[in-house]
């Protein structure tokens, strides 16, 4: 117990320097093009515009290495207009302390996710070793080191898992603040709510509809044009970026050159899980982890900080032993990553990890049925 205290603050205080090398490198984090877009659509400016976009966010800056590079931000912007929309509240502040103030999202987001689904597993003693795998593991490095979403998120969907039982309007507007980045959760945004108004309980799915209309009202209100030129950006301005992507049709050009073979390795995957789970009946934050899981395995575009959103399943996955988690959530990520030398491309075979969480899940859920 005090050695693995003593790993988790020392993992706690080698991700905080992270942070801080990150804050630093602010114009080199996707939180750079994330405010940028909040700033342009508060300013009245479109960031659907190719010219204003690019002239917004054109610079070459330091990494957080230290090295030179441009900021990456290509194209257009890339989320829903609703998502600058949300970002609003951070506009004021000045670059350094709005890097800080996100780093700080993102691990209170983390604790607060991994507290949450280790109780929503029904043993919040596991809470700390949840943590633990969480702060070691390569999607919560990079999520630290990109200033991306994951923190928040895996708040959201923590604080879902919990309040399910409880407070069921809460946990649909928890997990309503999936749509800030929709394509990373999609089967958990409909599964969660499905299960829920089959069970007689219509709050989660009324609270995840209304924030979506709200959502897609006040953003049309805003800039009506907004949701053509935002298919445009990622049905044809990210065709490159989804070719090399942390996804398995990433993967699938990468090696292949063509998405055919990554597309028919997500029906697999997903056909593989639906057979290990017939007649499995999930609930809660299982179903939770599914979905969650299942939404990363589908996405055509991801990067590998977006696989913090598989912590749901390492909770459920401890119900079969801390080893089971270390391989899924720390040794099974960082391996596949490392590759990235090897194969000289971007992030390895990161696009196998939400693949084999999820059979790894389905298959511990499974056999939990039969015994």
């Amino acid at each position: 117990m005090a050695a693995r205290n003593v790993l988790l603050v020392a993992l706690i205080a080698v991700t905080a320097l992270l942070a801080v090398t990150s804050v630093r490198a602010y114009p080199t984090t996707d939180l750079f093009c994330f405010m940028t877009a909040a700033r342009l659509v508060a300013a009245g400016a479109d960031p659907y515009d190719a010219a204003t976009w690019t002239s917004a966010t054109a610079g070459v800056f330091p990494d957080y290495r230290g090295v030179p590079r441009a900021s990456p931000c290509p194209g257009r912007f890339g989320y829903p207009l609703w998502t600058a929309l949300a970002l609003f509240p951070l506009v004021p502040l000045a670059p350094p302390a709005l890097a800080a103030v996100w780093q700080v999202l993102l691990f209170g987001g983390a604790a607060i996710g991994s507290r949450a689904l280790a109780r929503a597993t029904g043993r919040p003693e596991r809470a700390p070793g949840l943590t633990l795998a969480v702060v070691a593991s390569q999607p919560f490095w990079l999520t630290v080191l990109n200033a991306q979403f994951g923190g928040v998120l895996l708040a959201a969907v923590g604080s879902c898992a919990v309040l399910l039982s409880r407070r069921p309007a809460a946990a649909g507007l928890a997990l309503a603040a999936g749509w800030l980045k929709p394509h990373v959760v999609a089967v958990a945004l409909l599964l969660t709510p499905l299960r829920e108004l089959r069970a007689g309980r219509r709050a989660p799915a009324v609270a995840v509809v209304l924030v979506l209309v709200a959502a897609v009202a006040v953003s049309l209100a805003v800039r009506p044009a907004w949701p053509a030129d935002y298919l445009v950006e990622i049905l044809e301005n990210r065709r490159d970026q989804t070719a090399a992507a942390t996804s398995l049709v990433g993967l699938s050009v990468f090696v292949t050159g063509s998405p055919l073979a990554g597309v028919i390795l997500v029906v697999g995957v997903l056909a593989a899980a639906a057979g290990l789970l017939r007649e499995r009946a999930l609930a809660g934050v299982e179903l939770l982890a599914v979905g969650t899981a299942a939404s990363l395995v589908v996405s055509p575009y991801l990067g590998s900080h977006d696989d913090l959103l598989l912590v749901p399943s390492w909770a459920v996955l401890f119900g079969a032993g801390p080893v089971l988690v270390a391989v899924v959530a720390v040794v099974l990520p960082w391996s596949l990553y490392l590759l990235k030398g090897p194969l000289a491309n971007g992030e390895g075979l990161s696009g196998l990890v939400p693949a084999l969480t999820l059979l790894a899940l389905a298959t511990v859920l499974r056999r939990s049925r039969e015994r």
